[in-house]
């Protein structure tokens, strides 16, 4: 029979610490699953104020209201470049959805999964 030495305790940590992220992972969702939303939703995210603008299968097209949005004195392109680069997910309508990427005043996002999850 062959020795083999018990793990070391960097071994340990780096399983339990493996173990911990594999059950906390999100699972993600087929897309087919995420709800369809009312064209007439009004979404806030950092303080800036969107509109729908399109779902087609199942990614969503969130345009930026130009008219709430210079009432409040929101610099559009900064909240979209915000929200596009350094969130992970935003909730809406009870689903997780992850941005894409922006074009202007567009924010383009996918379902990942629901929010209670």
């Amino acid at each position: 029979m062959k020795f083999t030495p018990p793990p070391s305790a960097e071994q340990q940590l780096e399983t339990q610490v493996n173990q911990l992220k594999q059950q906390f992972k999100r699972r993600q969702f087929p897309k087919k699953n995420a709800p369809a939303l009312p064209l007439d939703l009004l979404v806030t995210i950092s303080g800036c104020t969107f509109g729908l603008h399109s779902q087609k299968d199942g990614r969503l097209v969130l345009k930026a209201d130009k008219a709430i949005n210079f009432d409040k004195g929101v610099n559009v392109l900064r909240s979209v470049s915000y929200i596009a680069g350094a969130r992970d997910s935003v909730s809406i309508a009870g689903w997780d959805w992850r941005p894409m990427h922006f074009k202007k005043d567009k924010l383009y996002l996918r379902p990942v999964a629901p929010s209670d999850l």
